[in-house]
């Protein structure tokens, strides 16, 4: 009997469930994964941060994913009041745990985590883009969770 006939014939009947959505922030340390997209304005003429996407490993198969936005700290003095967007997206499931954030804090972050599993295949990115700007956005690499790989290069928002 060949080995693929033994492993059929052992898992036959064998219901996997998915991993259970479990949104939001389990506790455990978040991660950054790939690499960050950077954000400008004035015609790419001034830095005003960057977006990075993190993953959290929660147990029991449950990952979630966020977006994390980091003012550069000339930006802000010099911009007070200057408002970003940020989320994570996947085309497998949509825009979300969209926030917006004033230059009054260093970081920003989308909320709450989402748990990857909510996207067929896992496949995700971080976003951000500026208020003035709305479909100028940075984005983070492209990853798949699935290998572990990243499917595109973060990409620069600009206006």
């Amino acid at each position: 009997m060949s080995a693929a006939v033994v492993a059929s014939t052992a898992f036959a009947g064998l219901l996997i469930a998915p991993a259970a959505h479990a949104d939001g922030d389990c506790g455990a340390a978040w991660h950054d994964v790939g690499s960050p997209g950077n954000l400008k304005v004035n015609s790419k003429q001034t830095y005003v941060g960057q977006v990075e996407q993190q993953y959290q490993s929660c147990g029991g198969g449950v990952t979630n994913v966020r977006a994390h936005f980091q003012w550069d700290g000339n930006f802000q003095r010099n911009y007070p009041g200057a408002v970003v967007h940020v989320d994570v997206f996947s085309p497998y499931y949509k825009r979300a745990g969209d926030q917006w954030y004033s230059t009054a804090t260093k970081d920003a972050y989308s909320s709450p985590g989402i748990e990857i599993h909510h996207a067929s295949p896992d496949r995700w990115e971080a976003e951000a883009n500026m208020n003035a700007c709305p479909l100028s956005g940075a984005e983070s690499t492209y990853w798949d969770y699935a290998t572990g790989t990243p499917l595109s290069a973060p990409m620069e928002g600009w206006c």
